[in-house]
């Protein structure tokens, strides 16, 4: 399988995000091993943090698929998900996305 060029920089930007140890880098490589599923999902959750993601009490523990949803940018695990405009997002000054 082939992997995205940034696919390795998306891990490794959530290795730091997430504080991940060795332990859990091991259990993400075999999650997302030979899985396109599971490399979208890294991948749309790194362009998501870097455009003002955030899971937290304050917004419900709001989930990926939702605040896509919410920012006009659909659903991130059907086909024709637009990754460009999430990384267009990321790369706009930061402002506060619901």
């Amino acid at each position: 399988m082939l992997y995205p060029a940034s696919l390795s920089a998306d891990l490794q930007y959530l290795a730091k995000r997430y504080e991940w140890n060795a332990e859990d880098k091991a259990e993400v490589r075999t999650a997302f091993t030979d899985c396109p599923e599971m490399v979208n999902f890294f991948t749309v959750l790194a362009a998501a943090h870097r455009a003002g993601y955030e899971q937290c009490a304050a917004n419900g523990y709001i989930r990926l698929q939702t605040w896509c949803m919410q920012q006009d940018l659909g659903d991130p695990f059907a086909p024709g998900f637009d990754l460009a405009a999430l990384d267009a997002m990321a790369a706009e000054p930061k402002r506060a996305h619901a």
